[in-house]
């Protein structure tokens, strides 16, 4: 919902302190072709797609996606304007795609994300023999207080299943549990350098401490000793007649 101020600026009614994530995934297959083609050198058929990490009817809050193919394409920009968003083409290299989501409500600012086109690696083996590159990346979409028909239909939880992993090729719990122990090992190694370090400032804080303080007797030392000789001095002077 929006309304006009009275200078005439129209505002849009947003949610505050709501935060809502939408999990996606973002991928590619490729096949290769038994040959290239002599056309126009061209070697794989791949598709490439935005979907739903859970069971989740993505067209309720996505209006359309954009994908930016490379230059050496005709018409590079394709849309895709309707469930499944994914495009279907042919080609011989890999390249990066810009893929840019419009949600229903228009006030929503699009979101642009960059993905790089696999052809050759990872390979699946499929059911019948055949290969098949596929490769799939876990994304989320953060809405940071959205504007309220974006709330509503975000929190919808109509026909809503949590995600199946039999719809991907891609385990991506065990990618999720390899990660966290990845970062537990880091902030583990993270801390016992941490803790070195401040040993190492202490021990280097207790040495300039220590060469302060034998600094400071030795200027002590020198000082004191060049008064008596001064004092000496001037009591040996003799007294002129």
């Amino acid at each position: 919902m929006s309304e006009a101020t009275p200078t005439g600026v129209t505002t849009v009614e947003r949610i505050r302190n709501q935060k809502i994530v939408k999990r996606i995934i973002y991928g590619n297959t490729a096949i290769r072709f038994d040959r290239k083609r002599e056309a126009d050198g061209h070697t794989h058929e791949w598709t490439l797609y935005l979907r739903s990490y859970d069971q989740e009817d993505l067209s309720k809050f996505i209006r359309k996606v954009q994908f930016k193919l490379h230059d050496s394409y005709p018409n590079p920009l394709r849309w895709a304007e309707q469930p499944p968003f994914e495009i279907s083409e042919t080609g011989w290299g890999e390249f990066e795609v810009q893929i840019k989501i419009y949600f229903v409500d228009v006030n929503e600012k699009p979101l642009t994300a960059y993905y790089y086109l696999r052809l050759f690696q990872p390979v699946f083996q499929l059911a019948n023999g055949k290969e098949m590159v596929v490769a799939e990346y876990y994304d989320e979409i953060i809405f940071q207080e959205p504007t309220l028909i974006m709330y509503q239909v975000l929190t919808d939880q109509k026909d809503f299943k949590k995600h199946d992993p039999r719809r991907f090729y891609t385990d991506f719990e065990q990618i999720r549990l390899r990660t966290i122990e990845n970062l537990n090992n880091a902030r583990d190694e993270i801390g016992t350098e941490i803790t070195d370090l401040r040993a190492s400032l202490r021990d280097a804080y207790e040495l300039i401490q220590k060469y302060s303080k034998e600094l400071d007797e030795d200027s002590s030392g020198v000082t004191n000793g060049g008064n008596e000789d001064s004092n000496q001095s001037r009591l040996s002077t003799p007294r002129k007649s």
